[in-house]
């Protein structure tokens, strides 16, 4: 069953999974600051899975850094048993190959410290009703080349939406879901492109020459093969329609 943050967020329960006392505090009051009530916490990983293998979480929000595990044998072994899980890391220098490193292993998003109660709304939310990184992107020898190719095709899926919609009134619902992929793709790119977000910019530009190439040159091909499958009489007919409307010109003038 899909989870969503509109409905009663008490009925979530929340694993914080934190080494720093400081740290689970802030996390534990922000969200229940946000209508969370059911929160357990756990100061290392190891006492983590202890925690989650005797009672079911919604939800886990855990340290990036290794405490007596790596982090990301964590995210493992808590999916392994709660495969529905949204993993979120919490660190406070957050190298992204580190973090991308941890989607790939099934984490959802990630908090930075200090973080206010709205940013951890809406990165909850995020991470909870968006979709996850598709498998394409996660082991993408090209980072960038994936999340390209994500977004250009949600903004042509979004284009065809929108033009549909002035027809159809019901397609106007779709172009609401086909916007919000969209920003979720553009956003995540940014956040986990490879080098600078310029060469992620660089790389959709490219992306969008070689798609107007191709297009061109398919537009050229079905040309050529239209006109070889029109007949002599066809042909006739269309050069006395071209020498027609030259004379209507030049009378004209």
């Amino acid at each position: 069953m899909s989870k969503s943050l509109r409905h009663d967020r008490g009925h979530y329960s929340v694993l914080v999974v934190c080494a720093s006392s400081t740290g689970s505090s802030q996390v534990r009051q922000a969200l229940k600051a946000l209508g969370f009530t059911q929160i357990s916490t756990a100061p290392s990983h190891v006492t983590g899975i202890d925690r989650a293998k005797t009672r079911n979480f919604t939800h886990v929000v855990f340290d990036a850094a290794d405490t007596d595990m790596p982090s990301s044998e964590f995210v493992e072994q808590i999916l392994a048993f709660e495969e529905d899980a949204i993993m979120l890391a919490v660190s406070l220098q957050p190298r992204i190959d580190d973090v991308f490193g941890l989607l790939r292993k099934g984490a959802r998003h990630f908090i930075v410290p200090p973080f206010t109660t709205e940013a951890l709304e809406e990165i909850l939310t995020t991470a909870t009703e968006g979709p996850a990184l598709s498998e394409a992107v996660l082991n993408a020898p090209d980072r960038n080349g994936a999340f390209t190719a994500v977004i250009l095709n949600n903004l042509y899926r979004l284009s065809v939406a929108m033009r549909q919609s002035r027809e159809f009134e019901s397609a106007k619902r779709e172009v609401t879901g086909y916007n919000f992929q969209l920003r979720e793709s553009v956003e995540m790119a940014q956040l986990f492109c490879e080098g600078e977000p310029l060469d992620l910019r660089d790389k959709i530009a490219e992306a969008c020459i070689l798609r107007a190439k191709d297009a061109s040159t398919r537009l050229g091909r079905l040309r050529k093969k239209l006109k070889k499958t029109r007949t002599p009489e066809e042909e006739a007919a269309e050069a006395a329609a071209a020498e027609a409307a030259a004379a209507e010109a030049a009378a004209a003038s």
